[in-house]
């Protein structure tokens, strides 16, 4: 049987004026089948892959432009669409107080950790404090400030800027830039 079987790979099948060794199509099959499998298992076994884009934001924003308390001569305030900066410009002179209000927004549905950073041009002087919602602020350095906000689901939190102008500045209009800067609990 064992000589047959031998025999049998060393014959020809023919397919037209061609002839081709029995053993090369029982190759030729063996390598379609390993191929076929190939394309079948990731089918059959149903994983799906791709990829998809992601935006995180940070979930302490600016809940509207800076509002002032009416005491300044003339003002304009702004912020960026993400709500993470702003820039207040006021005109003021020696001696004036001016009070701003930035009203924040916690997204985050539990006590958020932030940083305030401020620029604030020479000859005017900036303190801010804690108001509604807030846990707590504190200084860093000159013009940077630590926060903690409540979760602010019913109200915004408040920080407010007491504006003074010093008494070298000229009178003029003085702009201050800041940005909200989410921190890991």
């Amino acid at each position: 049987m064992h000589s047959k079987f031998i025999g049998s790979l060393g014959k020809k099948v023919h397919l037209g004026r061609m002839g081709l060794p029995v053993w090369t199509i029982g190759l030729g099959l063996t390598l379609v089948a390993a191929v076929a499998g190939q394309a079948v298992g990731p089918v059959l076994s149903g994983s799906v892959q791709g990829s998809a884009g992601l935006v995180v934001s940070q979930t302490i924003v600016l809940a509207s432009a800076p509002v002032a308390d009416g005491n300044e001569d003339d003002f304009a305030s702004t912020m960026n669409d993400e709500g993470t900066a702003f820039t207040f410009a006021l005109e003021t002179q020696v001696g004036q107080n001016q009070t701003v209000t930035l009203e924040l927004d916690n997204h985050s549905g539990a006590e958020a950790n932030g940083i305030l950073e401020l620029s604030v041009p020479a000859g005017i002087d900036v303190h801010a404090e804690d108001g509604a919602n807030m846990v707590g602020l504190a200084q860093l350095n000159r013009n940077t400030y630590l926060f903690s906000l409540d979760d602010t689901t019913a109200a915004p939190g408040e920080i407010t800027l007491e504006i003074e102008a010093k008494d070298d500045a000229a009178p003029g209009f003085y702009t201050i830039t800041g940005r909200i800067i989410q921190v890991a609990n």
